[in-house]
Formats: structure tokens, sequence, C-alpha cells
């Protein structure tokens, strides 16, 4: 990617205001096990209304080749660093899909839907995952919406979560068809934003 013609490295980094919005050595992420990590320190965060943003940008053969969607950060739970992590291969374009975080890591998450009249559950934190077991028994073909929240009052309404992208508002919600009969499932994996339901 050149840039005011300096050409960036191949890489995969993470911008915002701390960056003006553009690729930055400083901000380069480095691969760690099956993740690229950046620590980013919360001093170089924008805060408004307790809220900071982030996205994460793949430059290959010196072009941007992927860009999430922004990401919010709620200050409430971020402490003196914040951990970035991404997952080049699951990344889509104007999405919140590969990339996720250590605020989003941090407990607790709450899950409703149609499955229980839009009542929000707090889900299980297990396996590096939070998990909500509905209870509910569904049948092959049922199509089902949901979403997940940070707090039973919908707030703040930049963590509610479609499984697409963040700020999912009024009517933006995740859709699943069952594939057979059984007990309605629901996970969502912090570290790459994959929110899924399943029937077990």
């Amino acid at each position: 990617m050149t840039l005011l013609n300096i050409k960036l490295p191949d890489g995969v980094y993470v911008i915002g205001d701390f960056s003006n919005g553009v690729p930055s050595s400083e901000y380069k992420m480095a691969l760690q096990g099956d993740f690229y990590t950046l620590e980013l320190p919360s001093s170089v965060l924008s805060f408004e209304n307790d809220i900071a943003w982030y996205q994460v940008v793949v430059v290959e053969n010196g072009k941007p080749v992927k860009t999430t969607s922004e990401i919010p950060l709620w200050k409430q739970l971020v402490g003196a660093t914040v951990t970035i992590y991404a997952t080049p291969n699951l990344m889509e374009n104007d999405t919140a899909k590969g990339v996720g975080d250590s605020e989003k890591e941090t407990p607790p998450w709450y899950c409703a839907g149609d499955f229980n009249n839009w009542t929000l559950e707090e889900m299980t934190y297990q396996d590096g995952k939070f998990v909500l077991n509905t209870g509910r028994t569904v049948s092959s073909g049922e199509t089902i919406q949901y979403k997940i929240a940070r707090n039973t009052d919908w707030t703040p309404y930049e963590e509610q979560f479609d499984g697409t992208s963040y700020e999912a508002g009024y009517g933006k919600n995740a859709t699943f068809t069952a594939d057979k009969d059984g007990t309605f499932v629901i996970e969502f994996d912090p570290k790459t934003s994959t929110l899924q339901a399943y029937v077990e």
C-alpha cells in the first residue's frame, strides 16, 4: 500500500484515529500461533460516550485486500491495553468477521431472540467461547432470529452484534434455520467475532 509515496510492507494492520485511519508500521500485527495480534495501549484510543473504534486491514502486494467494518471498544472493559486478534482467512470486507479483542473476551455477554421472546439471557464462558444452550427444542426447517448484547438493557448499543457487524440495532438480527430436530444452541467466539447457532 502506497501512502504519500511510502510503500508499506504487506501484512495485517490495526487502524483508527490513532493511525489517522491508515496502516502504520507502529500498528502492524504479528503472527502468534493461530492469530495475528497487537497489544494496543488504551492511551491512544479516542473514546466518545465511552466507545472507541478500530478496524483491521490486510495489505497484500502493496494493496489493501480486506478491511473490516469498524469495531467498538467499550471503555468500561478496556484496561491499560487491549489485545486485538485477527484471522485474515476468516475476514470479509465491511464485516467484523475474523477479528476480535480482549474487551470482547471479558464476560458477560447476553443473548436473546424469538426463541425466548427477546429476553436477554447470560451466556456461559467455556473453552474460550460464550455459549447459550437455550433448552428450546426446534424442528428441522424452523427459522429463528437472535443476537447478542453486553447488558440486559441492550446498552451500549454499539455492542449489539448480529454475527456480521456490531451496532446491530433494531431489526439487524442473525438468522438460523434448523437442519434437524433438537436443542437450539448459540455460540460466540470473541477472538474472531463469529456468532453461530446449531442444533444438538
